[in-house]
């Protein structure tokens, strides 16, 4: 084998053996959740608390939820817009990177809509008391959510 060959061989080599992403646990290697965090997945979370204030929506209007896949999608309403995007899950720590929504404008929900989704991005870790989500940055509470049926 010639010089350029060895080298395009081994350049190749590299990249397929360092294309592999490190999974940290044996689940997610396995390509599902991080264990520590599996009972947040798969159930409808509703809205109770923003800031540690009661969410009321006004009557007739849907309460605002969010859904966290296994497989990291997450799915949800803000009160007036559908929520979509991925969720990043390690132990405790939780964020929600690129969350997108339609672009309607609700006059009578939008400010829980903003609220919440101000909240979801600057959630970075969690806690999880029974049928109760809290979203935290840091140790400041930003959400309470409850598990809906």
């Amino acid at each position: 084998m010639n010089r350029t060959n060895t080298l395009l061989l081994a350049a190749g080599l590299f990249i397929v053996l360092t294309s592999e992403k490190c999974n940290k646990t044996p689940e997610a290697a396995a390509g599902g959740a991080p264990a520590a965090a599996a009972s947040i997945f798969g159930s409808r979370w509703n809205l109770a608390t923003l800031a540690g204030a009661a969410v009321r929506m006004p009557e007739g209007k849907e309460n605002p939820y969010l859904s966290i896949a296994e497989d990291l999608s997450v799915s949800g309403f803000g009160g007036c817009n559908r929520l979509v995007g991925q969720a990043k899950v390690e132990g405790s720590a939780v964020s929600f990177p690129g969350l997108g929504s339609t672009k309607m404008y609700c006059h009578d929900t939008q400010e829980t809509e903003s609220s919440f989704l101000k909240a979801l991005n600057a959630t970075n870790t969690f806690k999880l008391d029974g049928d109760k989500l809290v979203l935290l940055d840091k140790a400041t509470e930003l959400a309470t959510l409850i598990k809906g049926k």
